[in-house]
């Protein structure tokens, strides 16, 4: 279905851009040329990533069914020697898969004088050109795009001429989630757009005057960024073809948002450079953006509110969902105190220390990517630097070397790496200590029996669990991995323990992933699946049930409905008795 979908994109693109020939040049350009929105203006006027700000409209009407609360923005744009152009803009959920939006534009001019000749007395008037655009969006399910409809009226009051007349629009968009990158996950997007493309022109003077079609491709990548405990730093980069008046201009932008709450944003569009931040505040969005141009720097402000439409109701699974995000915040805040030490030993080069916390933050707390993320770099690192000794100092290699040995468990070798290095730094108490540690298990014959012995055993269940997986016995997979990590658990060699751990929530994640894709194919209604008769032989794991309904819960209580309704589908499918799932998915629908 997926390359179907593509396909269709790539068709629909080339048909656009063939489309837009048919056109003739000559028409002039006007202020409809730049979109009200402040914040897709210090990216550059690209389009696809400015999802708070509604008046985005202007560009692609399809990016409101993106918008996850309902929307009103006003914003002006201090042009030169008085001029300005102001904007407001409000989207709205009418029903669960139609969006409406509605944004009306002013250019007005100032204070003009005006005189017949030379000698006349002035007369200060003013002119207005105003647009004002209806749209409505939806999304096309089977192929999971986006589509939408606009409807514009634009009026020209020169003072002493006046005119009015409609244009259509039409915009398409989807995104891309998930999409693996080295180390994490990213998001792609493109957009497509033809504006004016139907209109009945006007008149201002003895001939009629056609309005200009703009035809506009949008792409994006929205990269994660690892810094913190959980990602929320991310890292925008768009860029956009526009055709306007048979002319084809670039324009490209970059934003960094840090903790969902802050942007910074530059940009660049023909001639022009900008810049610009967005601050969110309780409800509220605040833009601003600036342009650096040959005649005077212009400056562009927005402030924008949300709400949701449907008032949420004080229900018992809202009241579970808040406690839920309660105990989350407090985990993740022992979690983050450790991290932040973990990152403290990282810093200085103390990489023993640092993988030790990181990976009982990633044993302790599954859900968070950062420790993990860190771990591998370390491990790579050691991996690389510890290939050849000709690059580096000689206690630096035996360090890396020492350290690459301890966590494949080849402790002799590790002993003999760490030796040297205490020839050279004998008070190095990080090495010491782990020198010791390993030490103590070479010599102790029946302590390196004990190993021997754990490694057998969780070595059995790991391969014992890939069979499962192999088989398509995902539930099952699941618990016996689980049962292969709570056996680690309880294990004294961390680092051999921490190896077979990761192979098993690797399986975990696969096997989550292949039962989440039977939900796609799943088209039964709550109702239905809650009286379908079970088989007495249904595998069921209770526990990992009871961990992505509480993940749903999290979600829910963060207001990202869709998500947590997948959350909840998947407790379900891996406890089909789980009722307060089932009960929490009658609330959803």
């Amino acid at each position: 279905m997926q390359i179907i979908n593509n396909k269709i994109i790539i068709v629909l693109i080339i048909s656009i851009f063939a489309f837009q020939n048919i056109y003739a040049a000559g028409t002039r350009k006007n202020f409809l040329s730049h979109g009200p929105s402040v914040s897709a203006f210090s990216q550059g006027e690209t389009a696809l990533n400015s999802l708070d700000d509604p008046s985005i409209i202007y560009h692609n009407s399809s990016l409101l069914s993106y918008f996850d609360y309902n929307n009103v923005s006003l914003s002006r744009y201090n042009l030169f020697d008085g001029t300005s152009y102001n904007a407001a803009a409000i989207n709205y959920r009418l029903f669960d898969n139609l969006f409406l939006g509605f944004s009306a534009i002013d250019l007005a001019s100032g204070d003009i004088e005006i005189r017949k000749d030379p000698f006349d007395s002035p007369k200060t008037v003013q002119t207005n050109q105003w647009a004002y655009i209806l749209a409505a969006a939806t999304t096309i399910k089977p192929i999971d795009t986006s589509i939408g409809i606009n409807l514009k009226y634009i009026y020209y009051d020169l003072y002493e001429k006046k005119d009015g007349g409609f244009a259509t629009g039409i915009g398409l968009s989807k995104y891309f989630d998930n999409v693996d990158i080295k180390y994490t996950q990213a998001k792609f997007g493109i957009g497509l757009s033809m504006q004016n493309i139907v209109g009945t022109g006007i008149k201002l003077d003895e001939y009629k005057e056609d309005f200009q079609c703009i035809f506009r491709l949008s792409t994006l990548m929205e990269i994660p960024i690892i810094y913190r405990l959980e990602t929320k730093d991310t890292l925008t980069l768009s860029l956009d073809i526009k055709n306007e008046d048979a002319c084809n201009e670039l324009f490209a932008g970059l934003e960094y948002k840090f903790i969902e709450k802050y942007a910074i944003r530059c940009g660049y569009y023909p001639e022009h450079i900008t810049a610009g931040f967005g601050i969110n505040i309780s409800a509220f969005t605040v833009n601003y953006s600036i342009d650096f141009n040959e005649l005077d720097l212009i400056n562009r402000f927005s402030l924008a509110y949300r709400w949701n439409k449907k008032k949420r109701l004080k229900n018992e699974l809202e009241k579970e969902a808040q406690a839920a995000l309660n105990q989350d915040r407090l985990s993740q805040q022992q979690a983050q105190e450790m991290f932040d030490k973990a990152k403290e030993f990282y810093n200085k080069k103390q990489y023993l220390y640092s993988s030790d916390i990181l990976q009982k933050i990633i044993m302790d707390y599954p859900t968070y990517e950062s420790p993990n993320v860190y771990f591998e770099k370390i491990k790579k690192m050691m991996k690389e630097k510890s290939s050849s000794s000709f690059d580096t100092d000689f206690d630096e290699y035996a360090y890396w070397a020492g350290y690459k040995n301890y966590y494949e468990g080849n402790y002799d070798q590790c002993l003999k790496e760490w030796m040297k290095y205490l020839q050279f730094d004998n008070k190095n108490k990080e090495i010491t200590e782990y020198y010791n540690k390993v030490n103590d298990i070479v010599t102790n014959s029946i302590e390196e029996q004990k190993k021997k012995q754990f490694e057998f055993e969780a070595d059995t269940l790991l391969k014992n669990g890939i069979i499962l997986y192999k088989n398509k016995q995902w539930v099952e997979c699941i618990k016996h991995m689980e049962k292969l990590q709570e056996f680690l658990k309880k294990s004294q060699y961390t680092n051999t323990s921490f190896n077979y751990y990761s192979y098993a929530k690797e399986y975990i994640d696969k096997s989550v992933k292949e039962i989440t894709k039977t939900l796609k194919n799943t088209k039964k209604s709550v109702q239905e699946n809650i009286q379908e008769p079970q088989e007495e032989n249904i595998l069921i794991d209770e526990k990992l049930a009871d961990e992505k309904y509480k993940e749903g819960l999290i979600l829910y209580a963060k207001g990202k409905y869709f998500e947590a309704e997948k959350m909840f589908e998947l407790a379900l499918r891996l406890n089909p008795n789980h009722q307060r799932a089932i009960n929490a998915l009658k609330h959803l629908k």
